[in-house]
């Protein structure tokens, strides 16, 4: 069984070591539940949302079948899930229903994103998890839950962000501040495949996606669909590729008000 880090709410292995230490705080504190698995579906991270979301703590999560909160007909989805995400394969958001510690079912928006190794090899998963509200139901005093309308294309922004950890942070950033998230996607044909499914306002990419690839092509696409992005990187402003000149860059890590900030003020 993983060794669990109280304090964190976090298991050690990829999603905890020295160097990581903001993220964690960043997944310890969002306003969603951040879950991390490994390639088996054993639960390595539980977030405090997770915790008042499933009614479930961190102890009694951690080592244990991600299952446990699904319900029987939908851990085959799940498990097919995870299996492509050992192939390379991003999947699409879910919306789909988990299971809260009373037995209570809960209808939740779920994105899985692959953690990688220094190496490039995928080694966990990493989930988001946000409750859909709950309405009326039309038919007499009867409470349902039921999907939100979808929110206006003036609120999708689209994250691109290689390493998945940094860029659920950065969708807890922004769905905190009542933005909708598309990804977060971890290259090119993923970000670009996002784009051509949804309708975005806004884009916030990471330059260097690892492996000598870096996100030209989209601030390429985004600038012909004028569609206005931001730059995060470590790079100085006058060593960026070209493409991105004029964009507004914030630098690596990024501070949650100030990107948040500008955002608003790009977005209203």
């Amino acid at each position: 069984m993983p060794r669990f880090d109280h304090e964190s709410g976090l298991a050690e292995g990829p999603f905890i070591t020295g160097s990581n230490a903001l993220l964690a705080a960043i997944v310890h504190g969002a306003q969603h539940a951040i879950i991390g698995l490994d390639l088996g579906g054993i639960v390595l991270s539980w977030n405090d949302a997770a915790a008042r979301l499933y009614g479930h703590s961190a102890s009694e999560m951690i080592g244990r079948s991600f299952s446990r909160i699904l319900p029987h007909h939908l851990r085959r989805d799940q498990e097919a899930l995870l299996s492509r995400l050992r192939e390379g394969q991003q999947p699409d958001r879910q919306e789909t229903t988990h299971l809260a510690a009373s037995g209570a079912e809960i209808p939740v928006s779920a994105a899985f994103s692959a953690v990688r190794d220094p190496g490039g090899v995928i080694v966990a998963a990493a989930l988001i998890v946000a409750e859909r509200p709950m309405h009326r139901s039309s038919r007499g005093d009867e409470w349902s839950y039921l999907l939100a309308a979808p929110s206006p294309v003036a609120r999708n922004i689209l994250v691109v962000e290689d390493e998945p950890l940094v860029g659920l942070g950065l969708a807890a950033m922004l769905e905190n501040a009542g933005f909708d998230v598309i990804g977060p996607a971890g290259d090119v044909p993923t970000a670009m495949a996002l784009l051509d499914r949804h309708e975005c306002a806004l884009a916030l990419l990471d330059i260097n996606l690892g492996d000598g690839e870096t996100s030209a092509p989209l601030a390429g696409r985004l600038k012909e669909d004028d569609i206005p992005f931001f730059v995060m990187s470590g790079y100085l402003a006058d060593v960026q590729p070209p493409i991105f000149s004029g964009a507004p860059s914030f630098s690596k890590p990024v501070r949650a008000r100030s990107l948040v900030a500008a955002v608003q003020e790009v977005l209203g």
